[in-house]
Protein backbone atom coordinates (compact mmCIF):
# COMPACT_ATOMS: atom_id res chain seq x y z
CA UNK A 1 0.00 0.00 0.00
CA UNK A 2 1.54 3.19 -0.85
CA UNK A 3 -0.47 6.42 -1.17
CA UNK A 4 -0.80 10.21 -1.01
CA UNK A 5 -3.00 12.51 0.95
CA UNK A 6 -3.83 16.17 1.82
CA UNK A 7 -2.84 16.56 5.50
CA UNK A 8 -6.04 18.72 6.67
CA UNK A 9 -8.01 15.83 4.48
CA UNK A 10 -6.55 13.43 6.97
CA UNK A 11 -6.96 14.92 9.89
CA UNK A 12 -10.58 15.53 9.23
CA UNK A 13 -11.54 12.49 8.46
CA UNK A 14 -9.33 10.66 11.37
CA UNK A 15 -11.66 13.37 13.63
CA UNK A 16 -14.78 11.87 11.85
CA UNK A 17 -13.81 7.82 12.84
CA UNK A 18 -11.21 8.26 15.84
CA UNK A 19 -13.89 8.75 18.60
CA UNK A 20 -15.10 5.42 17.53
CA UNK A 21 -12.62 2.94 19.12
CA UNK A 22 -12.69 1.24 21.76
CA UNK A 23 -9.50 2.38 24.18
CA UNK A 24 -10.18 0.04 26.91
CA UNK A 25 -7.84 -2.46 27.18
CA UNK A 26 -9.56 -5.68 27.59
CA UNK A 27 -11.34 -5.97 24.65
CA UNK A 28 -9.64 -6.85 20.92
CA UNK A 29 -6.58 -4.58 20.27
CA UNK A 30 -7.98 -4.03 16.64
CA UNK A 31 -10.70 -2.29 17.85
CA UNK A 32 -8.23 0.86 19.28
CA UNK A 33 -7.46 1.00 15.19
CA UNK A 34 -8.84 2.29 12.28
CA UNK A 35 -9.08 0.33 9.18
CA UNK A 36 -7.40 2.00 6.18
CA UNK A 37 -8.06 0.33 2.89
CA UNK A 38 -6.68 2.68 -0.70
CA UNK A 39 -8.24 1.87 -3.75
CA UNK A 40 -9.38 3.99 -7.07
CA UNK A 41 -7.97 7.16 -5.52
CA UNK A 42 -9.71 7.05 -2.39
CA UNK A 43 -8.80 6.05 0.59
CA UNK A 44 -11.66 4.54 3.44
CA UNK A 45 -11.57 5.12 7.11
CA UNK A 46 -12.97 2.82 9.21
CA UNK A 47 -13.80 2.53 13.33
CA UNK A 48 -15.80 0.16 15.43
CA UNK A 49 -17.01 -0.46 18.94
CA UNK A 50 -19.41 -3.56 17.61
CA UNK A 51 -22.49 -1.46 18.46
CA UNK A 52 -21.57 1.28 15.68
CA UNK A 53 -19.54 1.02 12.50
CA UNK A 54 -18.28 4.53 11.28
CA UNK A 55 -16.55 5.31 8.00
CA UNK A 56 -15.07 8.12 6.28
CA UNK A 57 -14.15 8.90 2.64
CA UNK A 58 -11.21 10.71 1.55
CA UNK A 59 -9.11 11.08 -2.18
CA UNK A 60 -5.77 10.13 -1.84
CA UNK A 61 -3.26 9.55 -5.10
CA UNK A 62 -3.09 6.12 -4.54
CA UNK A 63 0.14 4.46 -5.86
CA UNK A 64 -0.53 1.01 -4.88
CA UNK A 65 -3.70 -0.72 -3.64
CA UNK A 66 -3.45 -2.36 0.00
CA UNK A 67 -5.15 -2.10 3.23
CA UNK A 68 -3.90 -2.51 6.70
CA UNK A 69 -5.52 -0.97 10.44
CA UNK A 70 -3.27 1.58 12.30
CA UNK A 71 -3.56 2.62 16.28
CA UNK A 72 -6.57 5.47 15.74
CA UNK A 73 -5.52 7.76 18.79
CA UNK A 74 -1.72 7.42 17.87
CA UNK A 75 -2.55 8.14 14.13
CA UNK A 76 -4.75 11.27 15.01
CA UNK A 77 -2.04 12.81 17.59
CA UNK A 78 0.47 12.58 14.17
CA UNK A 79 -1.95 13.83 11.98
CA UNK A 80 -2.74 16.54 14.21
CA UNK A 81 1.40 18.09 14.51
CA UNK A 82 2.18 17.55 10.90
CA UNK A 83 3.18 20.83 8.74
CA UNK A 84 0.43 21.07 6.28
CA UNK A 85 1.54 19.24 3.25
CA UNK A 86 0.91 16.16 1.66
CA UNK A 87 1.10 12.79 3.76
CA UNK A 88 2.65 9.77 2.35
CA UNK A 89 1.86 6.38 3.61
CA UNK A 90 3.57 3.05 2.80
CA UNK A 91 3.50 -0.11 4.20
CA UNK A 92 5.75 -2.88 4.50
CA UNK A 93 3.09 -6.05 4.47
CA UNK A 94 5.70 -8.28 5.63
CA UNK A 95 6.03 -6.71 8.94
CA UNK A 96 3.09 -4.63 9.01
CA UNK A 97 4.82 -1.73 9.55
CA UNK A 98 3.39 1.86 7.99
CA UNK A 99 5.76 4.83 7.60
CA UNK A 100 4.00 8.00 7.82
CA UNK A 101 6.10 11.04 6.65
CA UNK A 102 5.19 14.66 5.85
CA UNK A 103 8.06 17.32 4.45
CA UNK A 104 11.10 15.91 6.74
CA UNK A 105 8.88 14.00 9.33
CA UNK A 106 8.79 10.45 9.39
CA UNK A 107 6.92 8.10 12.18
CA UNK A 108 7.01 4.84 11.95
CA UNK A 109 3.99 2.53 12.93
CA UNK A 110 3.02 -0.65 14.02
CA UNK A 111 0.06 -2.18 12.72
CA UNK A 112 -2.42 -4.64 12.88
CA UNK A 113 -3.97 -6.76 9.77
CA UNK A 114 -6.99 -5.65 8.37
CA UNK A 115 -7.99 -9.36 7.98
CA UNK A 116 -8.40 -8.98 11.87
CA UNK A 117 -11.31 -6.11 11.58
CA UNK A 118 -14.55 -6.86 12.13
CA UNK A 119 -16.78 -6.99 9.25
CA UNK A 120 -19.38 -4.31 8.24
CA UNK A 121 -22.80 -5.08 7.42
CA UNK A 122 -23.45 -2.94 4.33
CA UNK A 123 -23.88 -5.75 1.96
CA UNK A 124 -27.60 -6.91 4.03
CA UNK A 125 -30.53 -6.36 1.61
CA UNK A 126 -32.15 -3.67 3.04
CA UNK A 127 -35.69 -2.92 3.15
CA UNK A 128 -36.26 0.70 3.09
CA UNK A 129 -33.87 3.98 1.83
CA UNK A 130 -34.63 7.14 2.44
CA UNK A 131 -33.21 10.37 1.68
CA UNK A 132 -34.22 13.21 3.44
CA UNK A 133 -32.82 17.13 3.75
CA UNK A 134 -30.20 17.37 6.76
CA UNK A 135 -30.98 19.92 8.92
CA UNK A 136 -33.92 19.76 10.43
CA UNK A 137 -33.08 16.29 11.10
CA UNK A 138 -29.99 17.27 13.51
CA UNK A 139 -32.50 19.90 14.70
CA UNK A 140 -35.16 17.02 15.62
CA UNK A 141 -32.31 15.28 17.32
CA UNK A 142 -30.17 17.69 18.97
CA UNK A 143 -34.01 18.78 20.67
CA UNK A 144 -35.26 15.25 22.09
CA UNK A 145 -32.28 12.88 22.50
CA UNK A 146 -30.77 14.44 26.01
CA UNK A 147 -34.44 12.72 27.08
CA UNK A 148 -33.42 9.24 26.32
CA UNK A 149 -32.58 6.97 29.37
CA UNK A 150 -29.61 5.63 30.12
CA UNK A 151 -28.18 3.76 27.41
CA UNK A 152 -26.75 1.21 29.97
CA UNK A 153 -30.40 0.63 30.20
CA UNK A 154 -30.44 -1.31 26.77
CA UNK A 155 -34.37 -1.26 26.68
CA UNK A 156 -36.68 0.76 24.48
CA UNK A 157 -36.46 4.13 26.12
CA UNK A 158 -32.77 4.08 26.05
CA UNK A 159 -33.28 5.00 22.16
CA UNK A 160 -35.05 7.62 19.94
CA UNK A 161 -38.41 7.22 18.08
CA UNK A 162 -37.95 8.10 14.73
CA UNK A 163 -41.14 8.73 12.18
CA UNK A 164 -40.66 9.55 8.85
CA UNK A 165 -44.33 9.94 6.79
CA UNK A 166 -44.36 11.65 3.96
CA UNK A 167 -43.10 15.33 4.27
CA UNK A 168 -43.48 15.09 8.14
CA UNK A 169 -40.39 13.92 10.24
CA UNK A 170 -41.57 13.32 14.49
CA UNK A 171 -38.97 12.34 16.85
CA UNK A 172 -39.60 11.75 20.59
CA UNK A 173 -37.40 10.82 23.74
CA UNK A 174 -38.20 9.97 27.37
CA UNK A 175 -36.11 8.66 30.19
CA UNK A 176 -39.92 7.97 32.36
CA UNK A 177 -39.48 11.23 34.15
CA UNK A 178 -39.52 13.52 30.94
CA UNK A 179 -40.19 13.64 27.64
CA UNK A 180 -39.30 15.15 24.41
CA UNK A 181 -41.22 15.63 20.80
CA UNK A 182 -40.12 17.77 17.74
CA UNK A 183 -41.90 17.31 14.44
CA UNK A 184 -40.42 19.03 11.69
CA UNK A 185 -41.38 19.23 7.85
CA UNK A 186 -38.92 17.68 5.43
CA UNK A 187 -38.04 16.83 2.36
CA UNK A 188 -38.93 13.65 1.00
CA UNK A 189 -38.85 12.30 -2.82
CA UNK A 190 -39.87 9.25 -2.56
CA UNK A 191 -42.69 9.93 -0.12
CA UNK A 192 -41.02 6.52 1.50
CA UNK A 193 -42.16 6.20 5.41
CA UNK A 194 -40.77 4.54 8.39
CA UNK A 195 -41.16 4.44 12.36
CA UNK A 196 -37.80 2.77 13.87
CA UNK A 197 -35.95 3.38 17.42
CA UNK A 198 -32.39 4.72 17.33
CA UNK A 199 -29.92 4.18 19.70
CA UNK A 200 -29.11 7.49 21.70
CA UNK A 201 -25.52 6.71 21.23
CA UNK A 202 -25.86 6.71 17.15
CA UNK A 203 -27.31 10.05 17.28
CA UNK A 204 -25.41 11.55 19.14
CA UNK A 205 -22.28 10.21 17.30
CA UNK A 206 -24.35 11.01 14.14
CA UNK A 207 -24.20 14.30 15.42
CA UNK A 208 -20.73 14.77 16.11
CA UNK A 209 -19.74 13.62 13.06
CA UNK A 210 -21.74 16.14 10.99
CA UNK A 211 -19.59 18.91 12.97
CA UNK A 212 -16.49 18.00 10.54
CA UNK A 213 -18.99 17.28 7.28
CA UNK A 214 -21.00 19.93 5.03
CA UNK A 215 -23.87 17.91 4.08
CA UNK A 216 -27.40 18.98 2.35
CA UNK A 217 -28.91 15.82 2.70
CA UNK A 218 -28.60 12.36 4.11
CA UNK A 219 -29.93 8.91 3.41
CA UNK A 220 -31.27 6.53 6.04
CA UNK A 221 -31.41 2.88 4.97
CA UNK A 222 -33.38 0.69 7.37
CA UNK A 223 -33.75 -3.30 7.78
CA UNK A 224 -35.63 -4.67 10.36
CA UNK A 225 -32.91 -4.24 13.19
CA UNK A 226 -30.03 -2.40 11.51
CA UNK A 227 -29.60 1.02 9.99
CA UNK A 228 -26.91 3.08 8.06
CA UNK A 229 -27.04 7.01 8.47
CA UNK A 230 -25.20 8.06 5.16
CA UNK A 231 -23.74 10.68 2.98
CA UNK A 232 -21.33 10.93 0.21
CA UNK A 233 -18.56 11.44 3.04
CA UNK A 234 -19.44 9.63 5.93
CA UNK A 235 -21.48 6.60 6.96
CA UNK A 236 -22.70 5.07 10.25
CA UNK A 237 -23.71 1.67 10.64
CA UNK A 238 -25.85 0.90 13.88
CA UNK A 239 -28.61 -2.15 15.06
CA UNK A 240 -31.56 -0.50 15.80
CA UNK A 241 -33.60 -0.98 18.82
CA UNK A 242 -36.61 -3.10 19.13
CA UNK A 243 -39.76 -3.09 20.77
CA UNK A 244 -42.57 -0.86 20.96
CA UNK A 245 -42.24 2.29 21.59
CA UNK A 246 -44.98 3.52 24.57
CA UNK A 247 -47.69 5.66 23.46
CA UNK A 248 -45.88 9.27 24.06
CA UNK A 249 -48.97 11.51 22.73
CA UNK A 250 -51.73 10.28 25.10
CA UNK A 251 -49.27 12.15 28.09
CA UNK A 252 -49.25 15.02 26.08
CA UNK A 253 -51.94 17.49 27.56
CA UNK A 254 -54.08 19.24 24.59
CA UNK A 255 -54.26 22.17 27.07
CA UNK A 256 -53.01 23.70 30.40
CA UNK A 257 -54.97 25.51 33.06
CA UNK A 258 -52.76 28.38 33.71
CA UNK A 259 -50.00 29.65 31.50
CA UNK A 260 -46.29 31.48 32.16
CA UNK A 261 -43.82 33.24 29.90
CA UNK A 262 -40.52 33.15 30.74
CA UNK A 263 -37.30 35.36 28.85
CA UNK A 264 -35.41 31.82 28.29
CA UNK A 265 -31.74 33.80 29.55
CA UNK A 266 -33.45 34.98 32.80
CA UNK A 267 -34.63 31.62 33.62
CA UNK A 268 -30.89 29.49 32.14
CA UNK A 269 -29.53 32.24 34.64
CA UNK A 270 -31.93 31.63 37.50
CA UNK A 271 -31.45 28.43 37.86
CA UNK A 272 -27.60 28.16 37.45
CA UNK A 273 -27.47 30.77 40.59
CA UNK A 274 -30.24 29.22 42.73
CA UNK A 275 -28.87 25.91 41.96
CA UNK A 276 -25.54 26.50 43.85
CA UNK A 277 -27.32 25.62 46.88
CA UNK A 278 -29.30 22.38 45.76
CA UNK A 279 -29.21 19.20 47.69
CA UNK A 280 -27.00 16.78 45.35
CA UNK A 281 -29.01 14.33 45.58
CA UNK A 282 -32.62 15.02 44.26
CA UNK A 283 -31.35 18.50 42.68
CA UNK A 284 -34.42 20.12 43.64
CA UNK A 285 -35.55 23.42 42.55
CA UNK A 286 -38.87 25.09 43.23
CA UNK A 287 -40.80 27.30 41.10
CA UNK A 288 -43.33 29.63 42.81
CA UNK A 289 -45.38 31.43 40.36
CA UNK A 290 -47.53 34.75 41.17
CA UNK A 291 -48.60 37.39 39.30
CA UNK A 292 -46.08 38.94 37.48
CA UNK A 293 -43.00 37.15 38.94
CA UNK A 294 -41.21 33.55 39.19
CA UNK A 295 -39.31 32.70 42.60
CA UNK A 296 -37.04 29.77 41.97
CA UNK A 297 -35.49 28.44 45.56
CA UNK A 298 -33.02 25.79 46.66
CA UNK A 299 -31.86 24.63 49.65
CA UNK A 300 -29.75 21.76 51.60
CA UNK A 301 -30.21 20.59 55.01
CA UNK A 302 -27.48 21.56 57.70
CA UNK A 303 -26.01 23.72 54.39
CA UNK A 304 -28.43 26.39 53.62
CA UNK A 305 -30.43 28.05 50.48
CA UNK A 306 -30.78 30.17 48.02
CA UNK A 307 -33.78 32.12 45.87
CA UNK A 308 -33.65 34.23 42.87
CA UNK A 309 -36.73 35.92 41.00
CA UNK A 310 -37.27 36.95 37.28
CA UNK A 311 -40.50 38.54 35.66
CA UNK A 312 -42.90 36.26 34.46
CA UNK A 313 -46.22 37.20 32.62
CA UNK A 314 -48.40 34.97 34.80
CA UNK A 315 -51.48 36.13 36.00
CA UNK A 316 -53.54 32.58 37.04
CA UNK A 317 -53.74 31.67 41.04
CA UNK A 318 -50.67 31.39 42.75
CA UNK A 319 -48.70 27.81 41.95
CA UNK A 320 -45.64 26.20 43.50
CA UNK A 321 -44.33 22.88 42.09
CA UNK A 322 -40.66 21.43 42.36
CA UNK A 323 -38.52 20.01 39.55
CA UNK A 324 -35.17 18.69 38.86
CA UNK A 325 -33.75 21.68 37.86
CA UNK A 326 -31.10 19.63 35.32
CA UNK A 327 -34.33 18.55 33.20
CA UNK A 328 -35.69 22.33 32.84
CA UNK A 329 -32.07 23.32 31.93
CA UNK A 330 -31.57 20.29 29.64
CA UNK A 331 -35.02 21.43 28.00
CA UNK A 332 -34.49 25.20 27.89
CA UNK A 333 -30.93 24.97 26.62
CA UNK A 334 -32.10 23.65 23.60
CA UNK A 335 -34.60 25.85 22.62
CA UNK A 336 -33.84 28.72 20.13
CA UNK A 337 -36.31 31.04 21.51
CA UNK A 338 -36.15 34.40 23.35
CA UNK A 339 -38.69 33.37 25.65
CA UNK A 340 -40.31 30.09 27.20
CA UNK A 341 -43.69 28.95 27.69
CA UNK A 342 -44.64 27.49 30.44
CA UNK A 343 -48.00 25.27 30.70
CA UNK A 344 -49.24 24.31 34.64
CA UNK A 345 -52.05 22.40 35.07
CA UNK A 346 -50.94 21.83 38.98
CA UNK A 347 -48.19 21.12 41.18
CA UNK A 348 -48.47 17.13 40.43
CA UNK A 349 -49.63 17.21 37.19
CA UNK A 350 -46.81 16.45 34.27
CA UNK A 351 -45.84 20.71 32.87
CA UNK A 352 -44.63 21.63 29.29
CA UNK A 353 -41.79 23.93 28.50
CA UNK A 354 -41.65 25.03 25.21
CA UNK A 355 -40.57 27.97 23.14
CA UNK A 356 -43.11 30.64 22.41
CA UNK A 357 -41.72 30.89 18.64
CA UNK A 358 -43.21 27.71 17.34
CA UNK A 359 -45.45 25.06 18.64
CA UNK A 360 -43.86 21.63 17.34
CA UNK A 361 -41.23 21.24 19.84
CA UNK A 362 -42.13 20.73 23.80
CA UNK A 363 -40.67 19.31 26.63
CA UNK A 364 -43.07 17.40 29.33
CA UNK A 365 -41.26 17.26 33.01
CA UNK A 366 -42.81 15.69 35.65
CA UNK A 367 -42.31 17.27 39.04
CA UNK A 368 -41.41 16.06 42.38
CA UNK A 369 -43.40 16.05 45.33
CA UNK A 370 -42.37 17.87 48.28
CA UNK A 371 -43.05 16.60 51.53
Amino acid sequence: MLFTIDRDSLLNKLKIVEKVTTQRGNVQPVLSNVLIEACNNVIKLSATDLEIFVKANAAAAVIKEGKITIPARKLLEIASTLPDKPVEFSLDEDTNVITVSCGKSKFELIGISASEFPKGEEEVEYENEIEINLEPLLKSIKNTVYAAANYENRNVISGVFCSIQGDTLEMAATDGNRLTRMIETIKNDSQKSTKIVIPSKTLNEFVRICFFSSQENVTLVVDKTKLILKTPNFSINSRLIEGDYPPYGQLIPKSTLNNAVVSRDELISALDRVSTMVNDRTSIVKFSFSQGQLLLKAETPNAGSSEDVIECDYSGEDLSIAFNYKYVLDSVKTMDAKQVKIGLNGSLSATVFKPDSEENYICLIMPIQIR
